[in-house]
């Protein structure tokens, strides 16, 4: 027997953002949209009402906090069947509608079944800190003034590669088990930028900027790597507040990809902007 076709037209988008003017990738409730408050995927809808497209639902790959941007957010997209336009009708009915904040990098059709963030084999952030002031610069980077020790800054950075228990290093609910397998952390620099990349099967909140805080508080001699490993081993209320208050800006994070079962392995580490 012939199975039943989706009610539903599903689609796979890729989605590239500046977060410096948005309070995150998740939709607010009525009266936080009706005072102004605007995020990611609450301007994608706007912009498929607007299109008289029939909206069935709307799912982000991750939930990028306040002024976190995105080159590489995944999304999967229900609307009606009727009337649904083809991918590449629909990217550009989208893009003559969407914020100059937000574009559209992939369009496609997905299975019905394809959920963004249930699917994911593993997710990449990256975050960039700048040795200098730039003029340019400013709203994708974090200027840190005091000089920076890269073998420290390597080596704490390093320290949170394996199966870790985060709940030092994130804002996680009561109930929240703490627990990640990091893949990867990689540093590399590019002019007068350092750059640190992280790809792990999950991340909680505000957790790459307080690793990342961590690791430029070991590199500018404020803390040794060892605390750091000893906060994973054993984490604590105490270690989540003092960690918490070094966290890194959110302007210099990116959520630079999401992989999927079969995808390639992330290209080589390099800058979303060039600082000389």
């Amino acid at each position: 027997m012939a199975a039943k076709p989706a009610p539903f037209a599903a689609f796979r988008l890729l989605v590239e953002y500046d977060g410096s003017r948005f309070q995150g990738w998740q939709k607010q409730g009525p009266k936080q949209s009706r005072e102004g408050v605007r995020t990611v995927a609450g301007s994608l809808e706007h912009a498929i009402h607007e299109a008289g497209l029939k909206l069935v639902y709307l799912g982000g790959a991750g939930r990028t906090d306040a002024g976190v941007h995105a080159l590489g957010q995944v999304a999967h997209l229900h609307l009606e069947a009727k009337g649904a336009p083809r991918p590449g009708e629909l990217r550009r009915i989208l893009e003559s509608a969407l914020p100059q904040d937000i574009a559209l990098r992939d369009v496609r059709t997905c299975p019905p079944r394809f959920h963004a963030r249930h699917d994911a084999a593993d997710r990449t952030y990256q975050y960039q800190i700048s040795r200098r002031r730039s003029a340019f610069g400013k709203p994708w980077i974090w200027w840190v003034k005091r000089p920076l020790d890269l073998d420290r800054l390597a080596k704490a950075w390093s320290a949170f590669e394996g199966d870790q228990d985060l709940s030092a290093f994130a804002d996680l609910d009561s109930e929240e088990d703490g627990r990640s397998r990091i893949f990867r952390c990689e540093t590399a620099e590019s002019g007068s930028l350092i750059l640190l990349r992280v790809r792990a099967t999950h991340f909680f909140r505000r957790q790459v900027r307080r690793m990342v805080g961590a690791a430029v508080a070991c590199a500018m001699g404020e803390e040794e790597p060892r605390r750091v490993q000893e906060d994973l081993r054993n984490p604590t209320e105490a270690a989540n507040l003092y960690w918490g208050a070094k966290a890194a800006p959110a302007s210099g994070l990116f959520l630079e990809a999401v992989r999927y079962p079969g995808d390639p392995e992330p290209t080589p580490l390099r800058p979303t902007i060039f600082v000389p």
